[in-house]
């Protein structure tokens, strides 16, 4: 039962404190070109959840069997490696199993997003266990979705706005809606901007 509640509440702290998609950007640009498609952002999620995932708990098991690593460069370059071989597995997978072109080229953003890459990263610097780091992967996706979601919902309520001067409508406008979000955001994770 401890192993099921270390995952749950790992997942929600991700997902609504450490909400890294809006606290810290990361894959905010697949965030905001997602939304558009409402339709695929839910798949989408799902495969940055399961790299996040898969990726963790072998970067966790390698910080296990091989815990002399300190140098970042490395940690670096062997969480890259990590990502590479779980991206070309995959890629190998799905051209197999399916060969679904859109689906090929929509896994490869999924690997190679920022999100992704980043939670081996916290994961180690916060000790994580295994579950632990299931619970990151999975509120990592979690947070993609929520991130995504509100993105879409202010994109269509910012369209439909008439007073918004002309000068702003489109991205500037996106940019400070994402920006007001991403604020609220930060006030869960008890940081300071002016210190």
């Amino acid at each position: 039962m401890k192993i099921v509640s270390d995952l749950l509440i790992t997942a929600l702290y991700v997902v609504f404190v450490q909400n890294l998609v809006m606290c810290s950007g990361l894959g905010m640009s697949e965030a905001i070109r997602i939304a558009s498609r409402p339709g695929t952002f839910i798949r989408f999620a799902a495969m940055i959840s399961g790299f996040s995932v898969v990726t963790s708990v072998i970067c966790s098991l390698l910080a296990i069997f091989v815990p002399s690593i300190e140098s970042s460069a490395v940690k670096a370059m062997l969480y890259g490696g990590v990502l590479a071989a779980v991206y070309l597995i995959s890629a190998v997978v799905v051209r197999i199993a399916s060969g679904d072109k859109e689906l090929l080229g929509n896994l490869g953003i999924a690997a190679l997003n920022t999100l992704v890459f980043a939670v081996p990263y916290i994961n180690n610097n916060a000790s994580y266990t295994i579950w632990n780091s299931i619970g990151s992967g999975l509120g990592a996706g979690a947070a993609f979705v929520l991130a995504a979601a509100l993105i879409g919902s202010g994109s269509r309520l910012l369209e439909k706005n008439k007073h918004i001067p002309p000068a702003f409508r489109g991205s500037p406008a996106m940019f400070l809606y994402v920006a007001m979000i991403s604020l609220g955001f930060m006030g869960f994770t008890g940081t300071t901007l002016f210190t």
